[in-house]
């Protein structure tokens, strides 16, 4: 039997026990993080929370809709066992009609055929850390091993050093006028996340720096469900020089080999940070995007 939760009425701790022993868990779906992303998330909860479905909601202008938060990358449907698809159609369903507009991402779990939606393919690059060092390395691209090798003659370093708001502002002033739907309320759920996840034990930042100390690359990753996610990164105008994200990567993947996981880079729909990723010898994973708009006829015309 599939319930709809209100937020108030979810009991988180029974929700997070599910997804902390689903086999495609993801942070994302954790109750702490929708509760820093989208405060006030509704549920969708079947047999006793054995299978749940995250509906993080807006409303504008009087009208419910569905949306993808920033640096939330795949929601949908999680279950203890993987979920049929009888079973995801039976939740996607469910979702209450208040909701008239829809555009959201599920997991790669998630195998949506109900004909109410629109169905889109995104992508993310996944590698698997489960061999060792030296044999994950030999399936870097040449240009990675290039760049590697750059950082290490201009003798960057990288070290551990969890400073949140240093790794925000590198990101604005270096790449934020590209992405300026980011407003600065995301950024502040953004540091919210991060300073959450490192207090959490689940989330680090590394640091790459120069040989006279300075920061010129950083990245944030947070662990879940044997899946560490390359969440958020920064770096300057020299780091493209000096080759310092490359040898950043190239550290955090040394830190890992060896262990029954995967490095989520999150995916691009930039060519270039495509090829970035697939350098160290990730592969593509596909995951689904639902749409669904049932807005007024005179809204429904401007939002396509």
């Amino acid at each position: 039997m599939i319930k709809f939760l209100p937020h108030k009425d979810i009991d988180k701790e029974k929700w997070d026990r599910c997804i902390a022993e689903s086999e495609h868990g993801r942070i994302f779906a954790y109750s702490w993080f929708l509760d820093l992303i989208c405060p006030g998330w509704d549920g969708l909860v079947a047999d006793d929370y054995e299978t749940l479905f995250p509906l993080t909601w807006g409303r504008k202008l009087g009208i419910y809709y569905l949306y993808q938060p920033f640096f939330t990358q795949q929601l949908g449907v999680f279950s203890r066992s993987i979920p049929d698809i009888t079973m995801t159609n039976e939740l996607l369903r469910s979702i209450p009609a208040r909701y008239r507009y829809i555009d959201i991402c599920l997991n790669s779990s998630n195998d949506p055929t109900t004909g109410q939606f629109q169905v889109f393919t995104e992508k993310t690059y996944e590698l698997n850390l489960t061999g060792s060092y030296e044999e994950l390395s030999l399936n870097y691209s040449d240009n990675a091993k290039r760049n590697i090798r750059k950082a290490i003659d201009h003798k960057i370093t990288v070290t551990h050093e969890n400073q949140p708001d240093e790794l925000i502002a590198m990101f604005r002033s270096s790449l934020g006028k590209h992405y300026p739907k980011i407003k600065s309320q995301h950024y502040s759920q953004l540091r919210s996340i991060m300073i959450e996840g490192i207090e959490r034990n689940v989330g680090e930042i590394y640091t790459a720096k120069t040989a006279s100390g300075l920061i010129c690359a950083s990245a944030y990753f947070i662990y879940s469900n044997q899946r560490h996610i390359f969440l958020f990164s920064g770096n300057t105008p020299e780091s493209r020089e000096n080759g310092s994200m490359f040898l950043l990567i190239d550290q955090f993947i040394s830190d890992r080999t060896g262990k029954d996981s995967f490095l989520d880079f999150m995916g691009s729909k930039r060519e270039s940070l495509a090829r970035f990723y697939m350098g160290f010898g990730s592969r593509e994973a596909p995951y689904p995007r639902i749409k669904s708009n049932r807005l007024p006829w005179p809204v429904r015309l401007v939002k396509r």
